[in-house]
């Protein structure tokens, strides 16, 4: 029978989870991870405050410059990398030989752009909804497609 991986995560936890057959009526948990650093905010994830500058050459107002990249967005794709790389680990062991993606919408990019590619191929479903506080597995199935493959 075909193992069935499913992963509900969004940018600061993910929850792995395993069935048998396309119905998938039974599930368990795998693997729960973290990423704390994820539920930070931005001013603790950078050490220094954004730097100032001049408004023009001739002008007297300063004014804070924008940090080019949002430490939220860097600590999003992190996380979405560790994940990916769990998933290709588990792929390459044979842990499973279909995979379900449930992620918030945001997070659901980031892991769709680190996935590898043969781990990309066994993705079956993939649905755009943030579930990762559900608890319950029976409940998790409520959002999940009847037929996984």
């Amino acid at each position: 029978m075909n193992t069935v991986w499913i992963v509900v995560a969004d940018a600061a936890r993910a929850r792995i989870l395993s069935c048998e057959g396309r119905a998938c009526s039974n599930m368990q948990d795998v693997e729960a991870l973290t990423h704390s650093q994820s539920r930070a905010h931005n001013q603790d994830l950078v050490s220094d405050r954004p730097g100032r500058s001049w408004s023009s050459s001739t002008g007297d107002g300063r004014h804070a410059m924008q940090d080019p990249t949002d430490p939220a967005a860097v600590e999003r794709e992190r996380f979405a990398r560790e994940l990916a790389e769990r998933l290709r680990e588990a792929h390459h062991a044979g842990s499973f030989q279909h995979l379900v993606i449930v992620a918030a919408p945001s997070f659901l990019g980031a892991l769709r752009d680190t996935l590898d590619r043969q781990v990309a191929q066994t993705v079956t479903a993939e649905v755009s909804k943030n579930v990762a506080k559900v608890e319950k597995p029976a409940d998790l199935r409520k959002h999940l497609p009847d037929f996984l493959y």
